[in-house]
Order: C-alpha cells, then structure tokens, then sequence
C-alpha cells in the first residue's frame, strides 16, 4: 500500500513538473525591451562593424570565449530578478569590463530574455544578430533530465524554438549556434 501511494506521488509529481517544461515551451517573447543609455551605445559601437555577435554568459563569470573572427561581440548576462511576476518589457543595462561589453537583463526565463533581446537587436540595427552559445560538457540525456525536473539548461535549444515562433523567416531571423 505504501509503496502504490510512493509511486502514485512520484507520478503526480513528474507529471506536473513535465507538463510546467513543456508549458514553458511555448511561453511567448516579452514584447517590449529597452536598453539604457550605456547598453545602446555598446550594441552601436558593435553594429557599427557590420555584423552583431552575442556571447551569453552566467553572470559573475569569466569573460566567454568569443568565436574567432567574429569581431567585437556583446556579452549578454541574464540575472533573476527581485519579483516573482513575469515582466512585460525588459530592461537592459550596458556595462563594460575587461573593456568588453556587456549587456545585462533581469528575467527568470533565460531563453525568452535572450531571444527578445536578439530581436530588439535586429530591428534596432537592421542587422542579423548571431548567438553563439557554449556546448554542454555532460551527456545530452543529463541535461533533459535536469530541464524536466529544475526547469534549468536546454537555453540554447529553447531560444532558437521561441525565435522560430516568433520569425517565421529564416533570413530575418537570429542565428543561433552551439558549438
């Protein structure tokens, strides 16, 4: 009887936790982002190169390596915010250290926030922003198993799905590479 009543919780509990991912699966892009002053003219001074390359980063770390020939390359940090509730616009501040730029956004849904500011990007330079994310060291069966029971990881993959929803054209829409 007590080990049905395990199993029955155990099930309960995956069930919701698997159904929250999935939810999160189809939650839509803030519509709104608004850089500062700062965070404006670091995404000018890149853009004024020709090309936007965004490196993100967990904040408080190292400087994330920048793909070779990709020029100057915005660092992008997402913090959790102080509320609990979702926000209608995002708000980005620049910042410069180790003279490279960052940016820097409070959200609670990393791939969203990364994905809104990608399309801010473009539509604010005209240019076609590339993302270039790390490759997880650990096996792809880890990293499922973490995001369906912490709702954490599969950043790189969950950004490029919103951006699919969101820019059915691949020519306009954000690169996203893994690697």
């Amino acid at each position: 009887m007590n080990a049905a009543l395990l199993g029955a919780a155990l099930l309960v509990l995956l069930v919701t936790f698997t159904a929250a991912r999935v939810r999160r699966l189809f939650a839509p892009v803030p519509p709104t982002v608004h850089l500062d002053g700062t965070a404006a003219r670091c995404v000018d001074e890149a853009a004024a190169e020709g090309r936007l390359t965004v490196v993100p980063q967990r904040p408080g770390t190292a400087p994330a390596t920048c793909p070779p020939g990709a020029g100057t390359a915005l660092r992008l940090e997402v913090v959790a915010p102080d509320t609990a509730r979702r926000a209608a616009a995002l708000a980005v501040t620049g910042d410069r250290r180790d003279g490279l730029p960052v940016l820097r956004v409070a959200a609670w849904d990393v791939p969203d926030a990364i994905a809104a500011v990608l399309l801010h990007l473009r539509d604010r330079t005209g240019l076609r922003p590339v993302v270039h994310f790390d490759w997880p060291q650990r096996r792809p069966s880890v990293h499922w198993l973490q995001f369906l029971c912490f709702g954490t990881g599969q950043v790189a993959l969950l950004t490029r799905h919103l951006l699919r929803e969101v820019e059915p054209d691949p020519r306009l829409r954000p690169a996203v590479h893994v690697g």
